[in-house]
This record gives structure tokens, C-alpha cells and sequence, in this order.
């Protein structure tokens, strides 16, 4: 057993150079490996991770898995859908804007709060797309995936820190306001979650940028523990009204 570990040891110092060095990159590895085991296993992960708000109304008789919440954000898109132009495309938006615009807010805000707001966003969208089918705009048997909402997080916080760094911001909030209404003119685009995504990733990225310095840590997990629990409030309601 010893000589196993020892192994590993040694072939993981050896892939230090090919290791992602941010954990913005570790995110986008972890998602794109689990794209290709998506298309490998078509379709039983992307039943096993999708998420619908019928899984959030234990009432419909469909069995109760919140953690679809958050697992959705683990898959996209297949590469071809009859009568789809998003394909491929979905995951390499959504990878391209995380790595363009994560790397920099990881720099000022640190990792543990670029996951924490990843995270949060993904979640913050779910909840999105379960009030849109509470309301009647979806159909709670509507399933969705992807990180876009973890994205939009990301982006509205970008937006948030460097407006509160005194950097313009008129071409991010332009560039976030073109992708927000491509989800009302594109079909098979889960709106719901971008504009979920956004509104908790702004909130997040304020609080963290209002918060920096060690001192105010504690301030800030505190912070994102009061958003989580709101957002984990949220999406308990239609379960206890419907």
C-alpha cells in the first residue's frame, strides 16, 4: 500500500505543470470533465444531474432532490440537438466567459470567495428557474442545465467589484445586458437562471468587496452564509404551499 501511495505521490508532483493553478481553472476542468462523461453515459447523467422544479415539489409526486440545484451546473448541452443552434457552444460560452472573467476577480477577492459566488450563483439560479414554474412561465417538468447561472454570478460580480474599485463598467454591464436578452430571443435558453444568477452574484461580490482584508472576514462568511440561507429558504416555499 505504501509503495501505491508513494506512486501517486510521485505522478501527482509531475502533473504540477498541468494542473490549473487558479480555482477558476479547477472549476472549468471539473465541468468540462463532466461534459465528457455527459456524452459518454448520454443520457444517464444528464438525467441523474438536470434540474426541474418538480424535483423541488415532493407534492407532484416526483421524489424531492434539491441537490439538482446545484449538480445541473455540472452539465450542458449535448454537441448536436435537432432544431438547436446552442450545441458545443453552450459549454464553451460558459467556460470561456468563467476563465475571462473569473481569473481577474479571483485575483482581487481570493478563491475561496470566487467559488463561494460561483456556488452561490448556481444555486441563486435554480431558485430562478423554480419560481419561474411556480408562477406558471415553465413547466415544473421543464428540465434545465448548465453553469450559465454560476456565470451570470460571476459576471454580476465582476461589474459589482470594479465599479466599486472606481473601473467603467460600461461595457461589462453592455455585454451582460446583450447576453441577458439573448435568453428572450433564443428558445431553449433558461433565462430564469441568468437573471437568478446575476442578482446573487451582485449581492455576493458587494458584500466580499465591502468586506476585503482579513478583519472583515469573518463579516463576509457570515454574509455569504446569510445569502445561502435566504436562497435555501426560498426554494423550500413552493414545497411547503404547493
Amino acid at each position: 500500500m505504501s509503495d501505491v501511495r508513494a506512486d501517486l505521490r510521485r505522478v501527482w508532483r509531475r502533473s504540477a505543470r498541468y494542473r490549473p493553478r487558479t480555482a477558476t481553472g479547477w472549476i472549468a476542468v471539473v465541468t468540462v470533465a463532466a461534459y465528457i462523461v455527459q456524452l459518454l453515459t448520454a443520457p444517464v447523467l444528464e438525467n441523474a444531474l438536470l434540474y426541474a422544479a418538480v424535483y423541488s415539489l415532493p407534492s407532484t409526486g416526483a421524489p424531492f432532490e434539491p441537490w439538482r440545484m446545484l449538480t445541473s451546473a455540472l452539465i450542458h448541452q449535448p454537441i448536436a440537438i435537432p432544431g438547436s443552434i446552442i450545441g458545443l457552444t453552450h459549454i464553451a460560452f460558459n467556460m470561456i466567459a468563467l476563465v475571462s472573467f473569473g481569473r481577474p476577480l479571483e485575483h482581487v477577492i481570493g478563491a475561496p470567495r470566487l467559488v463561494a459566488i460561483y456556488l452561490i450563483g448556481a444555486l441563486g439560479g435554480s431558485v430562478g428557474v423554480l419560481y419561474a414554474a411556480f408562477f406558471g412561465l415553465i413547466g415544473v417538468n421543464t428540465g434545465v442545465y448548465g453553469a450559465s447561472g454560476a456565470v451570470f454570478a460571476v459576471l454580476g460580480a465582476v461589474a459589482v467589484v470594479q465599479r466599486r474599485l472606481g473601473i467603467d463598467v460600461r461595457m461589462l454591464v453592455v455585454l451582460i445586458a446583450v447576453n441577458l436578452a439573448l435568453g428572450f430571443v433564443v428558445s431553449g435558453i433558461a433565462w430564469q437562471a441568468h437573471v437568478g444568477g446575476l442578482v446573487v452574484g451582485a449581492a455576493t461580490g458587494w458584500l466580499f468587496v465591502a468586506n476585503r482584508g482579513p478583519r472583515r472576514d469573518a463579516r463576509a462568511r457570515i454574509g455569504a452564509v446569510g445569502i445561502t440561507t435566504v436562497l435555501l429558504a426560498l426554494a423550500l416555499v413552493p414545497a411547503a404551499v404547493v
